[in-house]
């Protein structure tokens, strides 16, 4: 029953969870990180902020973790939002749930890049 409830909450966290993430407006990604990027950029601050909200959300999930946090994102989106940025402005990775043996989640973020060379469409780049 536990990996039928674990198979079902992966679903439902990887429709919701990677609806939103990666490029806003189904823009490709560009082949570097942006200039809002920058260390002490509040786009940054957000971006690390949305990607350990993902991480506790699904360690909560998987039972790990208590709860997921929030205070620090909801403090992020406070800070863009004093800056006069939107969320929108900022590149956020694509974050997938990893469904591990006997029931378990993992996750993934990372970015997608253009190579330079032409051999593929695209490489990944994790996120730290």
């Amino acid at each position: 029953m536990r990996a039928w409830r674990c198979c079902l909450v992966s679903l439902a966290v990887l429709a919701t969870g990677c609806a939103a993430p990666g490029p806003h407006r189904g823009e490709p990604a560009p082949a570097a990180l942006p200039a809002a990027a920058a260390a002490g950029d509040p786009c940054r601050t957000y971006v690390d902020a949305w990607v350990r909200h993902f991480r506790s959300h699904v360690a909560f999930l998987d039972g790990t973790a208590l709860r997921a946090a929030g205070d620090e994102l909801d403090a992020a989106r406070a800070a863009l939002q004093a800056a006069g940025r939107d969320e929108a402005d900022c590149e956020r990775p694509y974050c997938v749930v990893q469904p591990r043996g006997e029931g378990r989640l993992d996750s993934y973020c990372g970015y997608r890049r253009a190579t330079p060379g032409g051999e593929a469409l695209y490489r990944w780049e994790p996120y730290r």
